[in-house]
Formats: structure tokens, C-alpha cells, sequence
């Protein structure tokens, strides 16, 4: 069974109108009277996720070139060019 209009009012200048739907404005002065919006939550966690899931790839692949440029292989002291003190000298030799 259908409803009748119902009577909605206008919160600044008191106009009454009826109407099943209340309108998103008045229609003789033209008061805004939505809720107003506040703070986007749903934007700001999808940002955060999307932050979170950059930050986690570029420290993955930071991780993988890091890994990938290391040598596995040990050099050996003539390959390295490294003298330690108390290496034969040339001068010493038994």
C-alpha cells in the first residue's frame, strides 16, 4: 500500500513542502541543509595501502639487486690486492 507525501521543512526559513523525498536543498531560499562531509576515511586508508605496498616493493627490490651484486665466491688474497702485516715481504725469505 502507497504512503501519502509527507511534510518536510525547511531548518532557515521554515517553508513547508511536501513530497515522499526530502529535497537536497530548500526550493524557496535555497538552504544547503545535507550533512556535510567531514574527513574522507575511506581515501585516506586506501592512500595508506598504497604507500604500504610501494614502500614493500622498493625494499624488496632493493633486497634482490643486493642480493644478486654479491659474490659468492671467496677471492683469495692475490686477487684482492690485500697485504696484511706480517706477510712475506721479499726482503725475509727463509
Amino acid at each position: 500500500m502507497p504512503q501519502g507525501p509527507k511534510l518536510f521543512a525547511c531548518p532557515q526559513c521554515r517553508h513547508q513542502y511536501l513530497g515522499h523525498d526530502p529535497l537536497p536543498d530548500c526550493p524557496r531560499c535555497g538552504y544547503d541543509y545535507r550533512v556535510k562531509e567531514g574527513m574522507r576515511w575511506d581515501l585516506l586508508v586506501y592512500l595508506l595501502a598504497i604507500m604500504g605496498l610501494v614502500s614493500y616493493f622498493l625494499v624488496s627490490s632493493n633486497y634482490r639487486t643486493g642480493m644478486a651484486g654479491m659474490d659468492r665466491t671467496p677471492r683469495s688474497v692475490s686477487e684482492s690486492g690485500e697485504k696484511l702485516p706480517g706477510a712475506t715481504t721479499g726482503w725475509a725469505s727463509p
